[in-house]
């Protein structure tokens, strides 16, 4: 019996420390990632004046820290209202951990924030799906608005028509594959739990104003993110070379080829090269390329100092029932979680 109690204080003490440690390792991650850069980054730098990087850095805060405490309006539509300010900081703090190597870092360790303040492992867990479709449901609106009403739209099309068409025909031969394969798909456990999680979203009575506000929301916002990216062509002189419009479509396209780039943290690499390649028939590519990774930079920028206030504060944890556990109650080490 007492060798059982101290296995799981161990593994208690181990777990504590694994979620205290995972986001300084996706830190040290993000900054491996920029390294390589630091030229491209330097360059840029020295082009543009601090008034426009400054307000470009600010707008990304802003929009970090918005766009995190959307999570609590899912949860509601869920069924499972959480206070704002620990929804954004449960958000925050994930989100970071998308820079690890692997893909689940991020998912698992909001499914532990959102169960620490009392949503079911089952809600937690549907919450991510939802959010990630709404998501890409409004980056994708964003594209498109930008695109048609920056004017560029005919002569995009005439650019880069084939690769319409190529992604037309990657679309079909996905489908069909999936339609040739879905025997041996159904016999996979982890495509039965997938299906099993989009029938309980399918059941669920779920708010539809809130899904709908979170919606809109997050196309604003996304619009917002890509007035940032427009700051800093502006302030690299080419304010008059790419419209707000036309950049903030840019941005959101970018955002969704960089999505699906799967294997790639953070898209990092990708995104910006597929900016930059829709931005050269505006700029020359070398200076496209630059101002995209000198925004992803500021981003990451946003990002850290969205993350690194939570590492520093904080919160009691959440009953079962939904009430807030003072600190007092906690052990010493759970507080600083």
């Amino acid at each position: 019996m007492r060798a059982a109690t101290r296995k799981r204080s161990l593994g208690s003490r181990i777990l504590s420390t694994l979620r205290a440690l995972a986001p300084w390792v996706a830190v040290g991650c993000v900054v491996l990632a920029l390294i390589p850069r630091a030229g491209e980054l330097e360059s840029s730098l020295d082009r543009l004046s601090i008034g426009w990087l400054a307000l470009s850095f600010s707008l990304c805060v802003v929009y970090r820290f918005l766009n995190a405490g959307i999570w609590a309006w899912i949860l509601e539509a869920l069924g499972h209202p959480v206070p704002f300010l620990r929804a954004l900081r449960a958000w925050l703090t994930s989100e970071s951990l998308r820079w690890l190597p692997g893909s689940v870092w991020g998912f698992c360790s909001r499914v532990d924030a959102a169960r620490n303040l009392g949503v079911p492992t089952v809600i937690a867990s549907i919450s991510l799906p939802v959010e990630l479709t709404i998501t890409v449901i409004s980056w994708s609106v964003v594209a498109c608005v930008g695109v048609l009403v920056s004017g560029e739209r005919a002569r995009l099309f005439s650019t880069y028509g084939n690769w319409l068409l190529a992604m037309g025909a990657a679309a079909v031969a996905a489908l069909v594959t999936l339609r040739l394969g879905w025997p041996l798909l159904v016999r996979q456990r982890w495509f039965c739990k997938g299906l099993e999680r989009l029938q309980a979203v399918l059941k669920l009575h779920l708010d539809v104003g809130s899904l709908i506000r979170s919606g809109l929301f997050y196309t604003a916002l996304n619009g917002l993110n890509g007035l940032g990216f427009w700051l800093i062509l502006a302030g690299m002189g080419y304010q008059h070379a790419v419209s707000p419009s036309l950049a903030v479509g840019v941005n959101a396209v970018g955002w969704l080829i960089g999505f699906f780039a799967l294997g790639v943290p953070g898209g990092i690499g990708v995104r910006e090269a597929g900016a930059a390649l829709l931005l050269t028939p505006n700029l020359p590519w070398q200076e496209a390329l630059l101002a995209a990774v000198l925004w992803r930079a500021v981003q990451i920028g946003a990002e850290l100092a969205g993350l690194l206030p939570w590492l520093f504060i904080g919160y009691g944890r959440t009953a079962p029932g939904g009430s807030v556990l003072p600190k007092e109650v906690l052990s010493p080490k759970a507080s600083q979680l």
